[in-house]
Parts: structure tokens; sequence; C-alpha cells
């Protein structure tokens, strides 16, 4: 809105620091946000920040059909913080893996087209289909992969719960045994924050 507010949001934005992303101010100038400035972003795949200013007419539409953020406010902390969140956002996400449930192998049985299916009991959590999965005999991991096939008797299901029997192919796996259990577990993504 004026040159003096420009100033302090500059220096507050320099003061934002991180080992992972670098914060580079283009541009800043005094005014309106005008579509020359969304064309601006869109060549060097930057965001607008509007401090305290309107936008002059149009200048939504051609954000959206360029596919640029425009970001506005009047209290500078709550910029910072947005800049910050954005900033964040370019980080990839922490992965934390959590078994979700585990299975023991009782039977083997052929299905179509010569397709073994692990007859399981779950013992804990639950088995998802298309979930990741460990075949694991006296502790070692021989095998893993995604949760290909999942029967209740011969119904397709998406889900079998601890207490229950179900039938079980893990991608990849092409042999089983009595005893071999099945680890199923997630991958849940961490938003990281800037350090």
């Amino acid at each position: 809105d004026v040159r003096g507010s420009l100033e302090a949001l500059q220096e507050s934005l320099q003061l934002i620091t991180s080992d992972k992303v670098i914060l580079e101010i283009l541009q800043s100038d005094v005014g309106q946000i005008t579509k020359n400035d969304v064309k601006m972003a869109k060549t060097s795949g930057a965001d607008v920040i509007g401090f305290n200013v309107k936008m002059e007419n149009g200048v939504m539409g051609e954000a959206k059909h360029q596919d640029i953020k425009i970001f506005q406010n009047s209290i500078i902390y709550e910029i910072i913080d947005l800049v910050k969140d954005n900033m964040g956002e370019l980080l990839e996400p922490d992965l934390i893996e959590k078994n979700s449930g585990r299975a023991e192998i009782r039977q083997i049985f052929k299905v179509s087209k010569g397709r073994i299916v692990a007859g399981s009991m779950v013992m804990e959590g639950s088995i998802v289909r298309n979930k990741g999965a460990r075949l694991v005999r006296m502790g070692k991991v021989l095998a893993e992969g995604n949760i290909e096939t999942l029967k209740r008797f011969k119904d397709d299901v998406k889900c079998v719960d601890s207490g229950l029997e179900c039938g079980i192919a893990v991608e990849g796996v092409k042999k089983y045994f009595p005893g071999d259990r099945i680890v199923a577990y997630k991958i849940n993504e961490i938003k990281r924050k800037l350090s």
C-alpha cells in the first residue's frame, strides 16, 4: 500500500531462513496487483503477495488461467506465516511407516489360473487390499509388495479385521507356507515445517 509497509514486509520476509528452501523476492512495488504481476509470476514460477492492496479488474481470472497463487492480507505477521507455510509445502513430507495388521497363514489354496492364495487368520489390526505388506518366515522378511488379493470366503473384500479368516495374495509372492506371517503396513505422510 505504501513504501514504508513494503520495506517492512521485505525486511520481515528476508528474515525467514531455511537450509532446504530459499525465499527470493523477484520484484516489489507499491500499488494494486496487476495482470502484468501475474504474467511475471508465471514466467518465474512465483506466487504474488499483496499487502493491504486491491487487484485491478480481471486479475483473478488471469491468475486462475495461468495457475498462479495470489495471497492478500492486511496483517504483516499473517503474510509471513503464510509464506513460511508455502515454503514448507515445497519440502518432501516425512514418511512414517506404521504396522496396521498381522495375519498368520494357516493353509494354502490354489485358485483360478494356477494362482495361490494364503488362507490366513488376522491376528491383530486389519489387512487392507492394495496396501503394503511383508511376508515373514521365522523372523526374516522374504518378500514385500502390495496385497493384490483379499478374500472372505469367495468374495473379494477391501479390508479384513482381527479375528477373521481370509485369503491373501501378496504381489510377487509365489510360495507360502503354514506358519508364515503377513505383516501389513501403511505409510503416513507428515508435512514438514520450515526449520
